[in-house]
């Protein structure tokens, strides 16, 4: 899977999470989309159920914008 659908995939969870109509980017920051931890535990879970790779709310909650989750799954997912 190459960065793009990546990200596309990755946006599609976070929309479904956090009820989110706007378009997200790299730079949305997560204070946009929402930092409610039951919306969190959506997103972490979605990544681990479809693209087998672990992310921790902890790990999420550090995160300033939606690029550093990308990077940080696309990381793993190379593995």
């Amino acid at each position: 899977m190459d960065n793009k659908e990546l990200f596309d995939k990755l946006a599609g969870f976070a929309k479904t999470a956090y009820q989110y109509k706007g378009d997200i980017t790299a730079d949305t920051p997560f204070d946009e989309l929402g930092k409610e931890s039951m919306k969190m535990i959506a997103l972490t879970s979605l990544i681990e159920d479809e693209l087998d790779v672990e992310v921790t709310i902890h790990e999420v909650m550090k995160m300033k914008t939606f690029g550093e989750l990308v990077d940080r799954v696309a990381e793993e997912h190379e593995e």
